[in-house]
């Protein structure tokens, strides 16, 4: 690891910082497209299969028991059971707020014509919930929870077993808290196909939620010709811009944070001080020895890894804003005023105390973020992603007359002669 100044980035460099891990998946879309065919051919029979091929372990059932989740409340540490249940109500806190929008406002366009839009929920959705190398209770909340909030009548959870064909018991306990009973020991590219297309176990959904792997983000990617997503979420990644005033422990500890998610995890600093950099890359060296996921943080940092001197924090940020950033931190002497210039970013961290972790288990903001650059287009997940808005107009006789001569006009000239009728018809003989 060492400082460079951003402006010195050669072409090639600067777009792999860029690109970091984003657009991988097109190298796996070819083994995805199999799978996906193949669970859509065989259902239960290719769930199993794989189950099999990856884990080598024959006793798998696929639906998670009203056993298992009674279970999981025995397993579980009475401190994580209190930390699940703070994480549910400031997540829920802040879903129910976002309900609380210009919902329901009728306008009138016209005297006697009245147009309206109200709110409808989901009925079915899939939430992936990652697993693989950690444990994730908090990303189950962060999906599950304005899903329930939204009004889904059907939730469905898919998520990878451990060798042993169990899920850990405190995401079981996450779910159980919830009220969710259809869980579902799949991971993988053939958990979204599963979702997608429907098995003899588990039920196709209308749209699915969460981040994943490359095979996961690919077929989420191709399940779009069928149904929804929530967006791309693929490898995490963090941006952190600095001035003189921020502690580079802080900044070392975030960094470590997101790049133990896994060796596709993408880290960045821009900071204006030469001396925040270096001290930064000291303290990285002492902390990284002592996490037991040191070995993937160390390929990420060297993949994708950038810490890099700029003349002013406007070059930091219109760097940002081109990386457009999963999770984007400023620590600088006014953070505030910084946000304005923010264009893209998935969720925007201010100063020293609001730690990388805070926004991904406690404050209530949800972790579920475009990556990839896909912050660009894709906001973060909240409760309006699982519903729709359903437009609503009326007319009364008199509001139709107003209207007429326009409809009859137009359809005139599109050549669409009935649907000039379809207001016609109405007034025969009145007028």
């Amino acid at each position: 690891m060492k400082t460079i100044y951003l402006k010195d980035l050669s072409k090639k460099e600067y777009q792999r910082i860029i690109n970091r891990s984003a657009g991988t998946y097109q190298a796996v879309t070819t083994v995805v497209k199999k799978i996906m065919e193949d669970v859509k051919q065989n259902g239960d029979k290719a769930l199993v299969n794989y189950f099999r091929k990856f884990n080598g372990n024959s006793n798998y059932s696929i639906k998670v028991t009203k056993e298992e989740l009674d279970k999981a409340y025995n397993q579980v540490d009475v401190q994580v059971i209190f930390a699940l249940r703070q994480m549910f109500k400031n997540i829920a806190a802040v879903c129910k707020n976002q309900l609380k929008t210009k919902k329901d406002r009728i306008i009138e366009t016209e005297k006697g014509i009245r147009v309206w839009r109200e709110w409808r929920a989901i009925e079915k959705v899939g939430l992936y919930i990652p697993g693989g190398k950690a444990v994730y209770p908090s990303s189950l909340l962060m999906t599950a929870i304005p899903a329930k909030i939204a009004g889904c009548k059907e939730i469905i959870i898919c998520t990878p077993p451990q060798p042993n064909g169990q899920i850990n018991p405190v995401v079981l306990l996450a779910a159980e808290m919830l009220g969710i009973k259809q869980i579902y020991k799949v991971g993988g590219a053939e958990a979204i196909a599963a979702m997608v297309y429907g098995t003899q176990t588990i039920p196709n959904v209308y749209k699915i939620f969460g981040a994943g792997n490359t095979y996961v983000t690919a077929a989420k990617i191709l399940a779009l010709e069928k149904i929804a997503i929530d967006m791309p979420a693929g490898p995490s990644e963090v941006f952190i811009i600095t001035d003189e005033t921020a502690n580079p422990k802080f900044i070392a500890a975030d960094l470590l944070a997101d790049g133990e998610h896994g060796e596709d995890s993408a880290c960045v600093l821009l900071t204006t001080s030469q001396k925040v950099a270096e001290e930064t890359i000291q303290e990285i060296e002492k902390q990284l020895p002592k996490l037991t996921t040191q070995d993937r943080v160390k390929i990420s940092l060297e993949k994708y890894g950038l810490f890099a001197v700029v003349d002013s924090l406007d070059e930091a940020i219109k760097f940002s804003n081109e990386y457009a950033p999963e999770h984007l931190e400023i620590m600088t002497r006014n953070p505030e005023k910084l946000v304005g210039k923010i264009t893209n970013a998935g969720s925007v961290f201010l100063g020293n105390y609001t730690s990388k972790s805070s926004g991904d288990y406690a404050t209530g903001a949800n972790h579920i973020l475009p990556t990839g650059g896909m912050a660009k287009m894709y906001p973060p997940l909240g409760v309006d992603a699982f519903g729709k808005w359903m437009q609503v107009q009326k007319c009364t006789k008199k509001g139709l007359l107003k209207i007429k001569e326009t409809i009859e006009t137009v359809a005139t000239m599109e050549q669409l002669p009935a649907h000039k009728n379809s207001a016609s018809i109405r007034f025969e003989g009145i007028i």
